[in-house]
């Protein structure tokens, strides 16, 4: 499995965005040693890195590229007794930590119940599991029915290769392109050119559809949630619109999927 980190990225400010903004337009590179080295010294700033595998969800790794994990089980409780505990490393951090191709903002250090300084993502605390021996395993998930990997975007979930293939028929770019206009052009620009709100024009982070629709249903950081505003037929189509606008050739999305993402 070929397994990426990405270089520090340049932080994107927008008033609104599709809530990746943070990841935008960063260069791909295999994890390099220097990340790898700081990591072991002592002292050292916890770093949280993008992890990519293919067509998956981006996911949170480690300087050394090893997969992290949040504990849920029951509402995002964890249920992992001593035996269980065992595999699981917590990632600690002294100082805040720093985040690398994700979105800081989600980071923090904070006492655990055992007193120890744990990173947490978007509220997530953060673990390593002992089985993972090399960057690009992912043992952990599913395991004991508790581990599960975080996304970029900060939600404990298997990161899926993309579903059902749509089509971006004409009909549906219509309706995209009239929910667009109303809705996003004013942060968004009308060709995608970015004002207030991100760059949508030849955006690859549009590929992860998963992602866009959690985006514009429930909102992430300064970009508000659009759920209560727009149908699943309405957030469907935008999200093929912009998809498929610009440059972009990622195909269509479903109102099946939008509902899903609800």
């Amino acid at each position: 499995m070929k397994f990426k980190l990405t270089h520090t990225a340049r932080a994107v400010a927008c008033a609104a965005t599709f809530g990746i903004a943070g990841l935008a337009h960063a260069n791909t590179a295999t994890t390099d040693s220097d990340a790898a080295q700081k990591s072991s010294q002592p002292n050292s700033v916890t770093l949280i890195a993008k992890g990519t595998s293919g067509a998956m969800t981006p996911f949170l790794v480690d300087a050394e590229g090893r997969t992290l994990y949040t504990l849920v089980q029951d509402e995002k409780k964890a249920s992992c007794d001593e035996a269980c505990m065992k595999h699981w490393e917590p990632v600690v951090s002294e100082s805040r930590p720093l985040g690398k191709d994700i979105l800081p903002g989600l980071l923090k250090a904070e006492k655990n119940d055992k007193g120890v300084s744990q990173v947490s993502y978007g509220g997530l605390p953060l673990y390593r599991f002992d089985g993972d021996k090399k960057p690009g395993e992912m043992n952990g998930q599913g395991f004991a029915d508790v581990g599960v990997m975080v996304s970029v975007l900060g939600t404990a979930e298997h990161p899926q290769e993309a579903g059902e293939k749509v089509e971006a028929t004409p009909e549906l770019m219509a309706a995209g392109a009239k929910v667009f206009a109303s809705t996003c052009a004013a942060c968004h620009g009308a060709e995608g050119q970015g004002a207030f709100g991100t760059k949508l024009e030849g955006f690859d982070r549009l590929a992860n559809g998963p992602a866009l629709l959690s985006t514009i249903i429930h909102g992430l950081n300064s970009m508000p949630a659009l759920g209560g505003q727009f149908n699943d037929e309405q957030v469907a189509a935008v999200a093929t619109y912009v998809r498929n606008s610009w440059g972009n050739k990622f195909g269509g999305v479903s109102a099946e999927q939008a509902k899903a993402a609800r």
